[in-house]
């Protein structure tokens, strides 16, 4: 869950990103928090930073700077349509400051968007004392689901650590998931000139149907099992499955990615791709044991790939 600094004036929240490992897509819902997705997947240390303060006269001031530095101008919008919301909710005037601190890249299927609105709704919660933390986590939800972005990954957030999503839509109700916490490290991969957008799947008629006809028959295998470590071996299994019955791993630039991850990674070390970047995330295979990704790291970067090391919460 999320990390809060308090100050007089100031709020700052971190919420870390999501990887999504297998999924069904569930959009068709009226109401945005009936939207959603099942599937299970991994809650990350590294994510979003949101800090937020009020200003003594407007306008409003939003910043949101990416990994490597550089105003992401971009990004800007998404948190204005979140701050307009919050206002119109919960009766809010005054001029405010939102500074967005990218810790990983956009559009890699990191859920780069799911975390920074919900670490900036909490921060706003905390700064003007207003809503509880699933009404907050709703309005995330909400403006995702505004931007067709991550189906799920809020949810998946609710329930840290190694989630399962057996009901669709946003926390606390109506969707529902369960997670247990991993404490691992793990690894992060991505092509920098692989961006994709999750609206370019989930609004597409034939990716929607191939992707939730997979998604759907993993969650009802895995929702048979005590959601525990002792499920990790299956999840890993099921992930695998999913990337090719989807035919998301047809997809030729994820499958080179994937190939050089397998050529080049240890026995120790699992890989799987991140839903729906051109991404990969690298865990161990058994939990628990000794996961030393600094020679890999040092060769995939020589590659000309982004690489991030990391940790499961």
């Amino acid at each position: 869950m999320p990390h809060r600094h308090v100050a007089m004036s100031e709020v700052t929240v971190q919420v870390g990103g999501h990887v999504t490992l297998l999924f069904s897509i569930h959009s068709k819902a009226l109401l945005a928090r009936n939207q959603g997705s099942k599937g299970a997947g991994l809650c990350l240390e590294d994510g979003v930073m949101s800090t937020v303060r009020i200003l003594e006269e407007g306008p409003d001031e939003i910043s949101v700077i990416a990994m490597d530095g550089t105003l992401f101008e971009s990004g800007k919008k998404l948190y204005s349509d979140l701050l307009k919301a919050f206002r119109h909710i919960f009766n809010v005037e005054e001029a405010v400051s939102i500074e967005i601190q990218l810790e990983l890249p956009v559009s890699q299927g990191f859920g780069m968007s799911a975390a920074g609105l919900l670490a900036t709704s909490l921060a706003l919660g905390e700064l003007f004392d207003r809503g509880d933390e699933g009404q907050l986590a709703r309005l995330a939800h909400r403006i995702e689901r505004n931007i067709s972005g991550g189906l799920g990954d809020i949810l998946g957030l609710w329930a840290g650590g190694c989630e399962l999503r057996t009901i669709p839509g946003s926390p606390p109700s109506p969707g529902k998931a369960v997670g247990f916490s991993v404490n691992s490290p793990a690894l992060l991969v991505w092509d920098p000139d692989g961006q994709k957008h999750t609206s370019s799947y989930i609004d597409d008629a034939n990716w929607k149907e191939k992707i939730t006809k997979a998604g759907d028959s993993a969650v009802n295998r895995l929702k048979k099992y005590d959601w525990d470590s002792r499920v990790w071996d299956t999840l890993l299994e099921e992930a695998d499955r999913f990337a090719l019955d989807s035919g998301l791993l047809e997809e030729k630039d994820r499958a080179n990615l994937l190939n050089i991850a397998l050529t080049n990674a240890s026995e120790s070390m699992s890989c799987h791709l991140c839903m729906l970047g051109t991404s990969l995330i690298i865990v161990p295979r058994i939990l628990g044991q000794e996961f030393d990704s600094s020679e890999l790291t040092s060769h995939l970067r020589s590659l000309g790939l982004g690489v991030r090391e990391t940790n499961l919460q």
